[in-house]
């Protein structure tokens, strides 16, 4: 059995690591004033609040008397660490979005490009593993092998669903994404705000649904949707851009 307290610990040091780089990504692109990236400068600050608060959670959990024979604290350090870890994978992804933002603000190749998609999306199935390997520890006194596949199965499921139906309305979720960006990129911060929510909350002291790690999941993975529809958003909206200033 692992020590979650010292796990902790590194976590909380890592959140705030990864919180400074995201803050000097912010400062430089205000600093050069760069056009149109309002939007970087948007996701990179999500990402800058998602990682001050999951080092704040991962702190305050380091912090517990690491105690096994009390069934209570290893509930609630699981629920804890569970919810720490969904507001800490979703700073992360949002810090790799704003990377592949950045390489098509300042018109990097395609190559370049492409490659910076092809790791977020490596990173963002690696934090959904993570997730969903996560979760079930909410369930301390049960095996959470049924669970997570349950929820792996669900939420491959769901992302097949959200991808057709990105195709299927593309051009209604550019005109989406054109106007109310930024105010769904607010939306993900209030998402972890109320996590914390969450967190604060005594929860695990009842018998916890099964829909609510389904839920968990089900949010994480719409998020990575949205995100991966955004990046492939704004390179379309900027090629088209680009093919307009030739003409």
């Amino acid at each position: 059995m692992y020590d979650i307290t010292t796990m902790s610990s590194n976590y909380a040091n890592l959140a705030g690591i990864l919180a400074g780089f995201s803050f000097s990504g912010i400062y430089l692109l205000i600093e050069y004033e760069k056009r149109d990236s309002s939007e970087v400068i948007g996701i990179l600050f999500a990402g800058f609040f998602g990682l001050i608060l999951a080092a704040f959670l991962f702190s305050n959990i380091s912090r517990i008397s690491y105690d096994p024979g009390s069934p209570d604290l290893m509930k609630e350090l699981a629920f804890n660490v569970v919810i720490a870890s969904i507001i800490f994978c979703i700073a992360v992804i949002q810090m790799f979005v704003s990377l592949v933002f950045i390489f098509i603000l300042y018109r990097l190749p395609k190559l370049v490009i492409s490659l910076g998609k092809i790791i977020y999306y490596e990173t963002a199935l690696i934090t959904a593993m993570f997730i969903t390997t996560t979760i079930p520890k909410l369930y301390v006194d049960d095996n959470p092998a049924d669970l997570t596949k349950d929820l792996f199965l669900t939420g491959l499921v769901f992302v097949l669903v959200t991808y057709i139906l990105s195709k299927v309305f593309k051009r209604r979720l550019d005109l989406i994404f054109e106007k109310n960006f930024l105010q769904i990129v607010a939306g993900i911060t209030v998402l972890m705000v109320m996590l914390v929510g969450i967190y604060r909350s005594r929860l695990y002291l009842g018998e916890i649904p099964v829909i609510f790690p389904h839920f968990l999941n089900f949010v994480y993975i719409l998020i990575i949707m949205i995100n991966s529809f955004s990046i492939n958003h704004e390179h379309r909206m900027m090629m088209q851009k680009d093919q307009q200033e030739i003409d």
